[in-house]
């Protein structure tokens, strides 16, 4: 009978499916057992625990990266159903930022011909982002675009504004879909859907499944969309072994697709269940105080047991209030306590805390990071520079150069310091962004001989490529080659410019078949791309140091795998209304599209507060159970714009 270790978060649930693993393995190999794992950290970290002397094949997949492998595998059985038959040997996947950018060029086009999205006060970037999700969303949950236009116009209800932006909605991205259809170009939800509908349904394939693998091991099976249920349900009912995972206090994942409540209807009464009851991340006294706040949101019943709240911070001002709680976390430190041993979570991280914080925390000798703050593209010095040098080659573009980019990029390549190469950007910008010469301009001695020579191999490198630029990939590569590798770049430099690299080929792949982009203007659209800040632009994070205080928001705290738990949690803005924001947006409501939706109720505010409430609980549980020695609440009457704060959380905390 199929089993599911049933537990907390670290009560063990992952090791008892690795012990299983491991001892099937051991006995029959690797090549018959098929894993399925939350995200990609989790996938390396199955793999890294793995410990056989003798490995096959490690069959471990995100539900994504399985659904993917399978495409190309049987590509040829889904073609033959798809309108036009047999074109391409292999289909091309599109990454996130190429199917937003492009989303994004349908909605300005509509915009700019038809008048659409009047009633929608958003930018046609931010409108794409919330087309995407709607239809990423419909697929992990199993709608067809026509029930995506189903559930939104319910959500409209008769509301006749909404109506007209959801029918406007539908028919872009019906034509977005028609272009990757017509293409053999899939993003995440042409992917999920191509399989659902025409593999998956195959009994052909199904039979291949079944000769394939004997076992079957997923693990946080509360975090799988309902498609990946969908997937794991046939091959319970049909491998001989199944072991599953699951945490029935992780409510948080509902909020970004995954949904427990229905794992737990469909697999529960299927399974044997062992529970896991005690956890070794986190105390009970935290634990209980989840149960508490539950019962002090949802049932008016106020806290009465604190203890797992060691101070409270309350000023007036905010400044005041980082200030103290600075203070003390450094003296937590001086106590003995490791950084990392420490986190602060905050609704939302704004430049104001991160500077009082990071000033006060490192001017008393500790390390901090701020987990929120990325590192996209172009803020890496050696993939700016190839942005800046594409820029400066091709001027007809008539793109601007912002002049922090073009400065940090002539004191990379040049050698110089800020006040010669500040020098040096001036004058560019004051020639039109061409390089100009130097003794046209009397700059040979301010910059000195020995970078006026590197200036002057630079500037006849560029004029050598005017009339003839290479195609933008070419181009990268030979920046990279002639100008950057002789600067001796460090792992992350290379691995930026590699990723520069492949994005362009990658996007340069998809985009050529978009006919409103001219082949000639692909590297200008890239450049625009990088620089709009895309999604997975965002490619580089910022590394939790080994022995660093963080400061991060509740989602990247709890999404964080290299967390796995902390000794003390301050709990920051308690008063902030953001604690309580909502999913849902002017085109996007995951929550309409559950399976869940419409059997017991529509979509009100009464729905929307529920659900808030909901979102906040099971953020505080889920990180709750990440702390094993207590917490500190730190709030402010005022917030940094001065305007006093009511949000409610400070209340539930309150002990009566």
């Amino acid at each position: 009978m199929p089993v599911i270790y049933s537990g907390p978060t670290g009560s063990g649930k992952t090791t008892k499916l690795l012990e299983k693993y491991t001892e099937i393995c051991k006995r029959e190999g690797t090549d018959r057992t098929l894993v399925f794992v939350k995200n990609a950290a989790s996938r390396l970290e199955w793999q890294r625990n793995v410990d056989l002397e003798i490995m096959g094949k490690l069959n471990v997949f995100t539900y994504f990266g399985f659904v993917q492998k399978e495409l190309t595998d049987y590509w040829p059985w889904i073609e033959e159903k798809l309108p036009g038959g047999f074109t391409t040997i292999v289909p091309t996947f599109m990454n996130v930022e190429t199917s937003h950018y492009l989303m994004s060029k349908y909605v300005e086009k509509h915009r700019r011909h038809r008048d659409v999205f009047e009633y929608v006060n958003a930018a046609s970037p931010r409108i794409a982002v919330q087309l995407i999700d709607n239809l990423n969303q419909a697929a992990m949950n199993t709608l067809s675009l026509e029930q995506l236009k189903e559930r939104l116009l319910k959500w409209a209800g008769d509301d006749g504004e909404k109506i007209i932006v959801f029918n406007e909605a539908i028919a872009i991205m019906g034509i977005f879909r028609k272009f990757c259809l017509e293409n053999r170009i899939l993003d995440y939800s042409l992917t999920v859907e191509l399989y659902n509908d025409y593999l998956f349904r195959s009994r052909r394939y199904q039979e291949e499944l079944k000769k394939r693998y004997s076992y079957l091991f997923v693990d946080n099976l509360e975090k799988s969309v309902p498609a990946a249920q969908k997937l794991f349900l046939y091959l319970l009912e049909n491998l001989p072994q199944v072991f599953l995972s699951f945490n029935p206090e992780e409510g948080i994942n509902r909020f970004f697709g995954g949904n427990p409540r229905l794992a737990s209807e469909v697999f529960f009464p299927l399974c044997q269940v062992e529970k896991l009851k005690d956890s070794f991340t986190s105390s009970p006294a935290a634990r209980q105080l989840a149960v508490s706040l539950y019962q002090a949101v949802f049932e008016d019943i106020p806290l009465k047991d604190n203890s797992f709240i060691i101070k409270e911070i309350n000023t007036e001002l905010r400044g005041d209030m980082l200030n103290q709680t600075g203070e003390e976390v450094v003296r937590l430190l001086d106590e003995g306590l490791k950084p990392s041993e420490v986190v602060l979570v905050a609704p939302q991280v704004d430049k104001v805390m991160e500077f009082a914080l990071e000033r006060y925390i490192t001017g008393q000798g500790y390390t901090f990071v701020n987990l929120t703050r990325t590192k996209r593209l172009v803020d890496l010095p050696f993939s700016q520079a190839l942005i800046v040098l594409s820029l400066l080659a091709n001027p007809q573009w008539q793109m601007q150069i912002n002049y922090s980019a073009l400065q940090q990029t002539m004191s990379l390549l040049l050698k110089l310091d800020p006040v010669r190469s500040s020098i040096l950007t001036e004058e560019i910008i004051a020639s039109r962004m061409l390089l100009p010469e130097l003794a046209d301009v009397n700059l040979r001695s301010r910059i000195g001989f020995d970078n006026s020579a590197r200036y002057d191999y630079l500037r006849e490198w560029l004029k050598e490529r005017e009339n003839q630029v290479p195609e933008l990939e070419e181009f990268f590569q030979l920046v990279f080659a002639e100008l950057l590798s002789p600067l001796s770049p460090s792992r992350e430099d290379i691995l930026a410019c590699r990723q520069m690299i492949d994005s362009i080929a990658k996007f340069k792949k998809v985009v050529k078949n978009f006919k409103d982009i001219r082949e000639e203007e692909l590297g200008k659209h890239f450049i625009d791309l990088i620089y709009n800040g895309t999604l997975a632009a965002e490619v580089l994070y910022n590394s939790v140091g080994e022995e660093a205080v963080v400061l991060t928001t509740p989602y990247k705290f709890l999404f964080s795998p290299e967390i796995k738990s902390v000794k003390y949690l301050f709990l920051l803005d308690i008063s902030s209304e953001n604690w309580l924001r909502g999913s849902a947006k002017e085109l996007f409501n995951p929550y309409i599209l559950s399976p869940q939706w419409g059997k017991e109720t529509g979509w009100d505010d009464s729905v929307d507060q529920e659900l808030r409430k909901e979102q906040l609980v099971a953020y505080l549980q889920s990180i709750l159970n990440k702390v094993t020695d207590g917490i500190y609440l730190a709030d402010s009457y005022l917030n940094s714009k001065g305007w006093e704060q009511e949000g409610q959380l400070a209340e539930w905390l309150l002990v009566i």
